[in-house]
């Protein structure tokens, strides 16, 4: 499922492509954060760092709290439009954002591991800061 949702977006962004015109991995995004607010309610603040991207749960039980950092990966698919992907070792959390700092506008996929169940997270959100 995870597979299809990431290949259903770069299809929407990937006009025609072959494979020496994929984007390379990027670390341009070190030293940025961003926070945003998805329209499930969730909100988050994250930094890219060269150790990984790291984050806090705004709108969760500790929200002072932060978590990682976890190595990423990031493709820069148009000019200031990334995908970053990173797991959660220890977790099991898969998660995929699509970042466009040009709308400032963020669209993430991912699966969340619980004791009780796996949650599919699947929304868009508004970026409310960019440092």
């Amino acid at each position: 499922m995870r597979v299809f949702i990431i290949f259903f977006v770069f299809l929407l962004f990937v006009q025609e492509t072959t494979a020496s015109s994929l984007s390379k991995e990027t670390y341009k995004l070190d030293g940025k954060a961003i926070t945003y607010h998805y329209t499930s309610g969730r909100s988050y603040h994250v930094k890219f760092t060269p150790k990984g991207i790291s984050y806090q749960y705004l709108t969760g039980t500790s929200p002072s709290s932060w978590w990682g950092p976890f190595p990423y990966t990031a493709f820069e698919v148009y000019p200031n439009v990334y995908m970053v992907s990173w797991y959660e070792k220890g977790y099991g959390d898969h998660v995929t954002l699509l970042i466009d700092f040009n709308k400032k506008i963020l669209y993430g996929s991912a699966l969340i591991v619980t004791k009780e169940k796996n949650i599919l997270h699947f929304h868009g959100a508004r970026i409310e800061k960019v440092k």
